[in-house]
């Protein structure tokens, strides 16, 4: 009996010593309570590559308005075993941040460009709306496939679809099957009753399917058929799921018993909408699996806000959802798996942005970037080894001006200090309220210091001022309704208009007196001229 207690005590005591060398808390393997982790040593857990290793091939899951709270392994009762499962053998990207909604996140992700530079930080794009990412942008996988790859992207777009130097086969894509617009019906594949799914251009038509069947089953169909198995590839898969419409499969719904759908928050259906993503996962991880690529594959999973809690997403305990910028608006759930490389159960808490991850994704593979301009993400590669600073040492800016008109919610945070602002303008009055947070000590905002630190407050604000003022005059706002006289087409993949009948550059607008004349006039409400 002595002699089993001295063992225990010895194992104990390594355990121990070994836990104190690495500082940071592995994942518990058997469940899901995770505890907050540490990255400092991580490092010494970082893989090393044969020179002589092939290209990995990149994989990026996005889901769409998935609540921070609705995985498994962070204690949901929504069922998330792929999810999980990437959680188990990958890296918790523990505070990765996006935008507060759909558009400036995928903008974020394919430029590296701040989407207020862009037109696109403060509104979506939608049907009935002509602008786009200006063509004069770089897209990630144009660098992907200069460099090699095979590039694909299954679901949906979100960044343009009037003309074809706005859609994904004009934007570096090989392969595009999925939908341009949001909100797509999932059973019907229609938004505003015109149809929106296609191949490469051309309408296709699947007969009432389930859409997230549909981007799990040809995601999986590329990775499985169509890609030259001699050659890396990048794939993007950005799910409809969960966002609305509220449209779920009979019997992912009666997996959910003790759920109940209520008009503002139909708990129920998303719960079914968030399984079935997680199985169109799975489908996509068991295709990694068949064709032997896994260990070589940069998975990258994340959502491109938080949850919105009409539409049944809990983001607790962050504070907020979708549209804000408080926490639950804009930190998401990611996490990284590429079994060559990073460890497995492992937890990552230094702060990486959607706007990083095209550089990250650059270093990690080893693909020398060709940005057309100045790029606002940073290479966080090491980062996420372990060598480099928790801090991306450049502020991080949010911004929402979805549903209401001339409303906003700002959100600037740098190094641990957040400041919240909302900002109301009446018809002849404006309400303004500044909240100032430490999100490295206080990560759910339950405290304001604003009133302890002016300083700060001031500072914060001046940063937010100032990128305000580069959002282009005709950039996008608000308009949740389209005009009285727009009517959406029978087809969104018939009426692209065709690149040689569109003019190759922008028009400048008015002369240069009259130009800089009205931007004197302007001044911090925006910029007249594009960049």
């Amino acid at each position: 009996m002595i002699k089993k207690i001295f063992v225990i005590l010895a194992v104990l005591l390594i355990a121990g010593f070994i836990f104190a060398k690495v500082k940071f808390k592995k994942v518990a393997s058997s469940d899901f309570d995770f505890p907050t982790a540490q990255t400092e040593n991580l490092a010494s857990l970082i893989k090393t590559r044969p020179a002589d290793a092939p290209p990995p091939n990149v994989v990026i899951l996005l889901a769409d308005d998935l609540g921070w709270a609705d995985v498994g392994y962070h204690g949901s009762d929504i069922k998330t075993p792929n999810i999980d499962r990437l959680a188990k053998e990958g890296m918790q990207l523990d505070r990765f941040y996006a935008t507060p909604f759909c558009t400036p996140t995928r903008a974020a992700l394919m430029t590296a460009r701040d989407p207020i530079k862009l037109g696109a930080a403060h509104a979506v794009f939608m049907a009935w709306d002509n602008g786009g990412i200006s063509p004069t942008e770089r897209f990630m996988p144009e660098d992907f496939k200069d460099a090699g790859y095979q590039t694909a992207m299954i679901g949906k777009w979100h960044l343009g679809h009037t003309i074809e130097q706005h859609t994904p086969n004009a934007r570096g894509f090989d392969h595009f099957y999925g939908h341009f617009n949001t909100d797509v019906l999932y059973f019907d594949h229609t938004f505003a009753g015109g149809h929106d799914f296609q191949e490469n251009g051309k309408p296709v038509d699947h007969d009432g399917e389930y859409a997230t069947n549909i981007h799990g089953n040809e995601a999986s169909r590329y990775i499985e058929q169509m890609r030259d198995p001699d050659k890396p590839f990048f794939l993007y898969v950005p799910f409809l799921a969960p966002h609305s419409p509220m449209e779920a499969k009979d019997e992912d719904k009666a997996k959910y018993p003790a759920r109940l759908d209520t008009p503002r928050h139909p708990a129920k259906t998303y719960a079914a909408m968030v399984d079935s993503m997680d199985q169109a996962i799975g489908s996509i991880l068991d295709s990694l699996d068949s064709k032997g690529v896994a260990d070589n594959t940069i998975v990258l999973f994340f959502s491109d806000n938080g949850g919105f809690y009409n539409f049944g997403g809990v983001n607790k305990p962050l504070r907020g959802g979708k549209l804000e910028a408080y926490e639950g608006g804009v930190r998401v759930t990611s996490v990284i798996r590429w079994p060559d490389v990073l460890p497995a159960n492992t937890v990552n808490e230094n702060v990486i942005s959607v706007m990083d991850v095209y550089p990250t994704l650059m270093k990690a593979a080893g693909v020398t970037p060709n940005y057309k301009k100045k790029i606002d993400g940073i290479d966080r590669w090491d980062a996420v080894t372990g060598t480099g600073e928790k801090d991306r040492g450049e502020p991080l800016i949010f911004t929402s001006n979805v549903p209401i008109y001339n409303e906003f919610k700002y959100g600037v945070l740098d190094g641990p200090w957040k400041l919240v602002q909302y900002v109301n303008h009446e018809r002849r009055t404006t309400e303004v309220k500044t909240e100032l947070f430490n999100v490295w000590t206080d990560p759910n905002e339950a405290e304001d210091i604003s009133a302890a630190n002016p300083a700060q407050v001031t500072r914060l604000t001046k940063i937010l001022d100032k990128r305000l003022a580069l959002h282009p005059i005709g950039g996008q706002y608000v308009k949740i309704q389209p005009h009285p006289g727009w009517r959406a087409p029978n087809d969104y993949a018939d009426v692209v208009i065709p690149a040689d009948q569109v003019l190759p550059d922008m028009w400048d607008g008015f002369g240069p007196m009259a130009t800089g004349v009205l931007q004197q006039t302007h001044g911090e409400k925006g910029r007249i001229k594009y960049d």
